[in-house]
């Protein structure tokens, strides 16, 4: 996916730790690198099944939008 398709509070399927997961986004921020001298894009998630805060360097770990959920979740 692409940043400008990601909007906060939405859910996504990503891959964290390896594994694809649904998650919630929390933020979405720019920060300076002192890497390579310029400012980036984060991500601020919350992986739905552990509860865990992540925080993602780059929208292409989040691969689709998640499915609404059922009356049961």
């Amino acid at each position: 996916m692409k940043i400008a398709d990601v909007n906060v509070g939405g859910r996504y399927v990503a891959k964290v730790s390896g594994v694809l997961t649904v998650v919630r986004v929390t933020e979405i921020y720019e920060a300076w690198s002192a890497l390579d001298g310029r400012t980036r894009r984060y991500i601020d998630v919350v992986n739905e099944r552990t509860g865990r805060r992540a925080t993602l360097r780059s929208a292409a770990r989040l691969r689709r939008p998640a499915p609404a959920r059922g009356k049961g979740a």
